[in-house]
């Protein structure tokens, strides 16, 4: 048989071999002098001291001793933990909770928020905008006025221009394969000026935008679905509206500009009408981008460009009179103020749930370590050194620190990967959200903030430890006496309140928006946008023609009950049109909001469900060649322009000045106002005119859910053309929940933050409640046995907890009220001091609070009086 290994002596053990026999010899020398051997033990243990706190001089005494001492002291922590195993997963989740949400909600904010463009000095990039001053919006700016600045400006290193989005969309791909996609049409120098360079090939040269050549380039999504990310596509041809275009270069998935929806960038010269539009001064056409110089500041920049426009107000006084400059720094205009606002809303959210955590958690360990003040007496009495046991404790909570840190991390990646899937597509940058270096660096510096916050309170009761009181029969008074445990349970509490009036108000605001009424009957309508190549339709003819087929077709199909179509059913661009209302003065008409100006068909407005209000629906004479000129106005542009009149018969025109022929329009007809862009957003004034464009939104009511016909109306166009490239097809409801993603995505977000704030800060209270209890079992035995009623117990208990929810709830609703102003910008139709919203949050937290405390207080009702007296 094989004999067992013996252990090799540790340093320790020789240290306890000599310092025994030490202790021997000097017994044996006692003893010769003639002390008894009793007595010489005593003697000697007094004159030596104990056994362990000699060894604890002399490891003292040791180099790179704390090394050892730290092990040992990680490795007695966890055996305490794992011998409290319901501690340590209540603390561990507590902390995943708190930072794992916090850590994603700061991945989300760094992306969209923190994080610089990924451009070259994109703090000097700005976008100059013209705005109109009486109407106080913004607006399009004209090829002649962009040339003046660039002209007359002296802040600006180089200016460039790009085509207005709302008009560039183009098909793309072979005949039997086309596919309508958003373009960028851009001016010289546009990718030099912004400093973001292509991942393969090159961008677009001034020599070719002057030559006005075919080339293209394209975003890495377009390059990776059509051409698998293949280098060699660089050379190609890609076919663009009808004519091949040279593929010169891809640019990255991050450059998002004029939007993220672009997909391809062309030389704006292409356009056969570009000659003519540097000669136009009264044009809406284009945006326009600059960079700074060094040194120069927005504010410098904004005061220059604004003086120039005074310039081109005295020079061009019939066309400028109502124009100014703005300039808008380029990370606000692609991020937002809403959404930045938002961000930084829900970021402190998770702040407020972080507290909540670090609260708990601060109480979680306080309550250990009183529940420890004995064994922690016993250690002190047998030799350890107080700052021994608070190496200990700290030892104990750096090591649910880097568990709750680790628990919190693996949380933050689940939850970014699902944000990454459902996050709302309308939130920018929204594909740079990450699980990267900063969110672990944030992760490892909350999780060590919160403890050490959270961790001194145990260390400073081991340093405080009154050894005499741990061992009498009160040696827990002091805990009772302790008010700290209250008031964190207060401070989560009021947290949460904090986080439940948030939750409630944006709630509210949801549901007002999503309630609003569209005007007309949006679950039952399809949207199909269709755009006719001028190769195959040359004429107006031949568009009518197509159109008017396409609604014989599709209507023919089960279960369409109307089909008509406008050019866009949900406006794509500012509402920047003009009406001239005869009898008017024209400088009135300066102070006249804008109005959209849209061609519909024959019964378009049966098949959208919008109800005439007065008059008559365009007919088919209206249609025809020559006809006079004909409107229909909404609702609120006849009050706007006609108040208290009848608008039927009225003269109007669109534009700026009366017609020059002498023939203006007639109101015929008033339709009730529709919400073209979105259930949160305004009607605003339209008017409407009979005839037949290129491009148009198909709008198709049906009797069944929309989205079961879109593959036959898909079929039915395919039939008629199938070169004809069919462009989004959607349902209204569908588009217009798309369009309050962002307040849906808000309100979720926040209900999920306040659901765990409120469970954590009821966990809190139970617990802290539970634990008096428990302490308190004596007197609350005695208190039966003297004839105390359960009811009166349960009183007791429940009026301690709803004591701490009303100073908590008192602390949070004063907290809500001072941060109600940012919130308001954030919310529809609700008001940030809405009294019943605030009080639907303090009922909620009251009720919690009371079941709360209601556990522990029919625990100690039921509490047996015999059995606690016999204890």
């Amino acid at each position: 048989m094989t004999p067992l290994r013996r252990r090799r002596p540790s340093a320790d053990d020789r240290l306890d071999a000599e310092l025994r026999d030490h202790y021997e010899r000097y017994v044996a020398d006692l003893i010769a002098r003639g002390l008894a051997d009793p007595e010489a033990r005593r003697q000697a243990r007094l004159e030596l001291g104990g056994l362990e706190q000699s060894k604890e001089a002399c490891r003292d005494v040791r180099p790179l001793r704390w090394a050892g001492e730290f092990a040992r002291d990680v490795r007695l922590g966890l055996r305490s933990l794992k011998r409290d195993r319901l501690f340590a997963a209540s603390v561990t989740l507590i902390l995943a909770l708190g930072i794992g949400t916090t850590v994603t909600m700061f991945s989300v904010l760094n992306a969209v928020v923190l994080r610089p463009l990924p451009y070259t000095r994109p703090d000097e990039l700005v976008l100059l905008t013209t705005h109109l001053i009486a109407q106080n919006r913004p607006d399009g700016t004209s090829m002649a006025n962009f040339l003046d600045w660039r002209t007359q400006s002296r802040a600006f290193a180089s200016m460039t221009f790009y085509r207005r989005t709302s008009v560039s969309v183009v098909t793309i791909g072979a005949a039997h394969a086309p596919e309508r996609v958003q373009e960028g049409l851009v001016g010289p120098e546009f990718f030099e000026l912004i400093g973001s360079g292509p991942i393969a090939g090159r961008v677009i040269t001034h020599d070719e935008f002057n030559r006005a050549d075919p080339v293209v380039v394209l975003s890495e999504t377009l390059w990776r679905e059509r051409f698998g990310g293949v280098t060699d596509a660089i050379g190609r041809t890609l076919p663009v509206d009808g004519r091949d275009h040279l593929i010169v270069g891809v640019m990255p998935r991050t450059f998002e500009l004029p939007t993220r929806e672009t997909r391809l960038w062309r030389p704006l010269s292409v356009l056969p009408l570009w000659p003519k539009t540097t000669e136009i001064r009264n044009s809406d056409q284009y945006e326009v981008l600059g960079r700074l110089n060094a040194g120069v500041t927005a504010e410098e920049a904004s005061a220059e460009m604004r003086l120039i426009a005074a310039g081109l107000r005295d020079a061009y006084p019939a066309i400028n009179r109502n124009l100014d400059v703005r300039i808008i720094p380029l990370f606000e205009h692609v991020v937002g103020w809403r959404t930045g606002r938002g961000l930084w809303l829900g970021f402190a959210a998770v702040l407020c749930l972080l507290v909540t955590a670090s609260a708990n958690v601060g109480g979680l360990l306080s309550s250990r370590a009183a529940r420890r003040q004995r064994e922690l007496a016993v250690r002190v009495a047998l030799g350890a050194g107080r700052g021994r046991l608070v190496r200990q404790l700290l030892a104990e909570t750096g090591s649910l620190w880097l568990i709750g840190s680790a628990a919190g991390l693996a949380l933050a990646f689940l939850l970014i990967r699902l944000l990454s899937v459902y996050a709302p597509r309308t939130l920018p940058r929204v594909e740079q959200i990450a699980f990267d270096a900063p969110a672990v660096a944030v992760a490892v510096l909350l999780g060590l903030v919160v403890m050490l916050v959270c961790g001194t309170t145990p260390a400073l009761i081991a340093a405080k430890l009154d050894v005499t009181s741990a061992f009498g029969v009160r040696d827990q008074s002091s805990v009772l006496r302790a008010r700290h445990h209250e008031w964190l349970v207060a401070a989560q509490i009021a947290a949460a309140l904090m986080l439940v009036v948030g939750a409630v108000l944006f709630a509210r605001s949801f549901v007002r928006a999503s309630g609003e009424d569209p005007g007309y009957p949006a679950d039952k309508l399809l949207i199909v946008r269709l755009d006719l190549p001028r190769a195959g339709y040359p004429d107006g003819a031949a568009v009518a023609s197509f159109f008017r087929e396409a609604h014989d077709r599709i209507g023919r199909l089960p279960g369409v009950a109307a089909v008509g179509a406008i050019t866009d059913f949900f406006i794509r661009r500012n509402a920047d049109q003009s009406v001239t209302v005869e009898g008017r003065e024209a400088g009135r008409q300066e102070s006249d909001p804008r109005l959209a100006t849209e061609v519909v068909t024959p019964g378009y407005f049966r098949a959208a469900g919008i109800h005439l209000r007065h008059g008559r629906d365009f007919e088919p004479r209206d249609y025809e060649p020559g006809a006079p000129p004909v409107f229909i106005v909404s609702d609120s542009l006849a009050q706007r322009f006609w108040p208290g009149e009848h608008a039927l018969g009225k003269l109007m025109v669109a534009g700026d000045s009366p017609p020059r022929d002498g023939q203006w329009g007639v109101v015929v007809g008033v339709v009730r106002d529709f919400r073209r862009e979105s259930l949160d957003v305004a009607p605003i004034l339209g008017a409407y005119i009979p005839s037949f464009p290129r491009g148009m939104d198909m709008t198709i009511r049906t009797s069944v859910p929309a989205e079961t016909l879109m593959a036959a109306v898909r079929q039915e166009i395919r039939a008629m053309d199938r070169a004809l490239p069919i462009g989004r097809i959607a349902s209204a409801d569908g588009r217009l929940r798309q369009r309050l993603e962002t307040r849906r995505f808000e309100s979720q977000l926040l209900a999920v933050f306040s659901a765990i704030a409120l469970l954590l800060a009821a966990a809190g209270l139970y617990a802290l409640l539970a634990y008096q209890v428990a302490l308190r079992r004596r007197e609350l035995g005695i208190r039966s046995a003297l004839g105390a009623d359960r009811r009166a117990i349960v009183r007791l208990v429940l009026a301690k907890g709803l004591r701490l929810a009303t100073i908590g709830g008192s602390i949070g609703l004063i907290g809500a009220v001072l941060v109600a102003s940012v919130i308001q910008s954030l919310l529809y139709q609700t008001p940030s001091l809405d009294v019943l919203s605030y009080g639907i949050a303090a009922a909620a937290v009251l009720v919690v609070a009371a079941i709360a405390a209601g556990l522990p207080a029919l625990r100690a009702a039921r509490l047996d009086p015999i059995a606690v007296l016999r204890e």
